[in-house]
């Protein structure tokens, strides 16, 4: 199989020279939240994400050129996101104005203090062309998230150019907004989903995640749920009066209940109704009828 170590010396990277470093949890960047959602912050606030990453504690990046930063994804798997030069390190009381204002901004949400340094990380274009599409095996277990370039990982994928994750099955699919664009912006490259989300009729489910806040709705144009789902990635509100304040890019997409195209509208907004008295998202959440 494959390894990462392989396709550094193929790019012409020395492993010995790598860090590996696998950033994220499920939660989204704002105040008061531990860390970022990174792979939406990577695709969204790329400046911000370099700075979450150039901050940290001594030490931690010594001894590399290089860092392959990677985002968690499902189970113990991990998405590559570039490679970036180790150009040393300031400590806080080094900072200019502009860096010390930055960090000032980071140390409130985080609780970051001042024995932390900034590392001047400058993106390098090697592998620049694998950026969101290699799937690597992180290992099982609680492993640290700063690892050695040379620490063996199977490469469990490459995906396609603007492709999202593989679909298995209407009750897993989970997507963000920008899932969303790249299906309708290339739908070659995810001809599984559009084939699948295009079949069914349905009701599905809108979580802010950064307020916590449910909306149910329903598909049942003759597109199903990929119609419905491809007015979200063009406005970002779908045209719902109720999102329109909110910031899509926080947005994620799931599916509550699929339904064959032999149902008439009225029966599938029936099944929306349900949906929203079972989840109360006229009383705490964004649904208004």
């Amino acid at each position: 199989m494959l390894t990462l170590v392989d396709l550094f010396k193929h790019y012409d990277l020395n492993p010995a020279e790598i860090k590996l470093v696998r950033h994220g949890t499920e939660k989204t960047v704002e105040k008061n939240l531990s860390n970022p959602y990174i792979l939406e912050f990577f695709q969204t606030k790329r400046e911000q994400f370099c700075d979450y990453q150039s901050f940290q504690l001594p030490k931690k990046f010594d001894k590399a050129k290089h860092i392959a930063a990677f985002a968690r994804t499902r189970g113990t798997t991990a998405l590559f996101l570039g490679i970036w030069d180790v150009n040393g390190h300031l400590p806080v009381s080094d900072f200019d104005e502009q860096l010390s204002r930055r960090f000032a901004d980071w140390k409130k949400q985080y609780g970051w203090t001042d024995d932390m340094v900034c590392y001047d990380l400058i993106p390098n274009p090697k592998m620049e062309e694998l950026s969101q599409r290699l799937v690597i095996d992180w290992g099982k277990g609680t492993l640290a998230w700063v690892q050695n370039g040379t620490t063996p990982k199977n490469i469990l994928e490459i995906k396609p150019k603007n492709s999202i994750d593989q679909f298995k099955s209407y009750d897993e699919v989970l997507l963000g907004y920008q899932d969303l664009k790249q299906l309708l912006n290339d739908a070659a490259a995810n001809s599984e989903w559009v084939i699948k989300l295009s079949a069914v009729k349905g009701v599905y489910l809108i979580r802010d995640r950064l307020k916590g806040k449910l909306y149910v709705g329903s598909a049942y144009g003759d597109k199903g749920i990929y119609g419905r789902w491809a007015e979200y990635a063009r406005n970002g509100h779908g045209n719902n009066q109720q999102l329109k304040e909110l910031d899509y890019y926080h947005f994620e997409f799931s599916i509550l209940e699929t339904l064959p195209f032999g149902f008439e509208d009225d029966a599938v907004i029936a099944r929306e109704n349900r949906w929203k008295k079972r989840l109360g998202t006229r009383e705490f959440g964004l649904n208004s009828n």
